[in-house]
């Protein structure tokens, strides 16, 4: 087998596993979303440090699972792109 062909494999595996991985971070996004919003819901109008700390944290905990979600779909993207140009 030739460096070429292994390595359009390798990318065309790399590009499957990414999938894979995005699919199942985005369910948990949207678990994880669902729990986060309900906690925010029972703290909602308590003015304590502590309640807007957790709401921060959740906030961007989300924001940062969502962010991962997109670039594993770019990588997947980039890397099957790449192994059908070369």
């Amino acid at each position: 087998m030739s460096a070429v062909t292994q390595v359009k494999e390798q990318l065309h595996h790399l590009s499957l596993e990414a999938n894979r991985a995005a699919g199942s971070l985005g369910g948990f996004r949207n678990s994880f979303g669902q729990s986060s919003a309900q906690v925010q819901a029972l703290i909602a109008g308590t003015a304590t440090g502590a309640d807007r700390d957790i709401s921060e944290v959740l906030d961007a905990a989300r924001r940062a699972v969502g962010q991962a979600v997109e670039a594993l779909q770019i990588a997947a993207a980039g890397c099957a792109r790449y192994a059908n140009q070369i």
